[in-house]
């Protein structure tokens, strides 16, 4: 990941255990708050590892909150909500600054493992008033060319690597949003319907300013960025 400040994470204890997981890499709406750079920007989530849009009743029927709060409740982690600052207030929340078509390292933390896959997605929002929509994520490859990342065993902070388009750049008064789906297997015989699932939003730039090594902003309109370093128990 290529980010713009040299701020170092501080670790964070872990004191909800019973939650599932969440995208540190770049950081997503909801646990952005709680770096120390931006705890006086984004307002706490303290339940930001739990984004499963109201759990398995409310997702079975396939309606769901583009970044996992409940369809028919408070879009908070949504553009515009809560903890979804850019760009509604001007803050230039961004979580990281990547190179267009980059092989770029994402990070997961689980704490309840349910086994499952993790599939990541793209959307351009192109200013003020533009939101992100189901149909706008596009799915991200990973170098071999899967789409979906198998979950290994054990509640830990899994890596892996997606490829960036080459054709999309985000920067500016446009920015990109980085979506997480977890969708959990430890429900056999019931589809994915009968599983719990996930999502997570992380606002980022793709930006020719943001290479091989970190720089201190992209050309237009410089953002406050998460550090690089991710948290430990």
């Amino acid at each position: 990941m290529k980010l713009l400040s040299t701020v170092a994470l501080v670790a964070m204890a872990l004191n909800h255990v019973e939650g599932h997981g969440r995208l540190i890499a770049p950081p997503h709406r909801g646990y952005i708050g709680k770096l120390p750079q931006f705890k006086d920007v984004v307002p706490t989530d303290y339940s930001d590892h739990g984004l499963n849009a109201g759990g398995i009743q409310q997702t079975k029927g396939g309606k769901h909150g583009v970044c996992g709060d409940p369809y028919n409740g408070a879009r908070d982690h949504e553009t515009g909500g809560m903890y979804g600052l850019f760009p509604t207030h001007g803050s230039k929340v961004i979580g990281a600054c990547y190179a267009p078509g980059a092989t770029v390292d994402l990070q997961v933390q689980i704490t309840a493992n349910h086994k499952g896959f993790f599939e990541f997605g793209l959307c351009k929002l192109n200013g003020k008033g533009d939101k992100e929509t189901e149909e706008c994520f596009q799915t991200l490859t990973q170098p071999n060319g899967e789409k979906q990342w198998q979950l290994p065993a054990g509640n830990d902070f899994f890596k892996m690597q997606y490829t960036l388009p080459k054709d999309v750049k985000c920067d500016g008064d446009s920015h990109c949003v980085l979506r997480w789906w977890y969708a959990g297997g430890n429900n056999p015989g019931v589809g994915l319907e009968g599983q719990e699932q996930f999502w997570n939003c992380a606002d980022i730039y793709i930006s020719d300013s943001c290479g091989s090594t970190p720089t201190s902003s992209p050309k237009t309109d410089a953002p406050t960025t998460a550090p690089t370093a991710a948290p430990t128990e």
